[in-house]
């Protein structure tokens, strides 16, 4: 009991004889102005690909859509391009039946498929919990 009375005189003591830390003038009003500053700025947008990247993939798109145009044409001048779309299921179905894919061939694209997918979602979920 006598260790403990001393121990307490002792805390007492440092206690009494340290002053209670107060901010500077003005720590709010700097706190704040700092928030609203952080708050303000602008997330600056930046595209993944460069226009002349994307302006590229679009002129090859619509290249290929017009030549398959021309093609679909120039084949057999009765049945035109358009016509041969209504008919897409049996000509689609005849044309992946030619095609054999083996297993390997199918896990080597299906799984890193499902895999971007899955880190997709999640890294979203991620980057919206950040930066709300």
């Amino acid at each position: 009991m006598d260790n403990q009375e001393e121990l307490e005189k002792l805390i007492d003591n440092l206690m009494t004889s340290d002053t209670l830390e107060t901010p500077s003038v003005g720590f709010t009003q700097k706190v704040v102005e700092k928030a609203i500053e952080v708050k303000s700025q602008r997330l600056e947008y930046k595209p993944l690909l460069p226009k002349w990247m994307l302006s590229l993939a679009a002129i090859l798109v619509v290249g290929l859509v017009v030549y398959g145009i021309d093609l679909g044409a120039t084949s057999d001048t009765s049945v035109s391009y358009f016509k041969d779309l209504s008919k897409i299921g049996v000509w689609s179905s005849d044309f992946f039946a030619k095609f054999n894919f083996s297993k390997t061939l199918t896990y080597a694209v299906a799984i890193p498929g499902i895999m971007i997918c899955f880190h997709t979602l999640v890294l979203k979920k991620y980057f919206e919990n950040r930066l709300a």
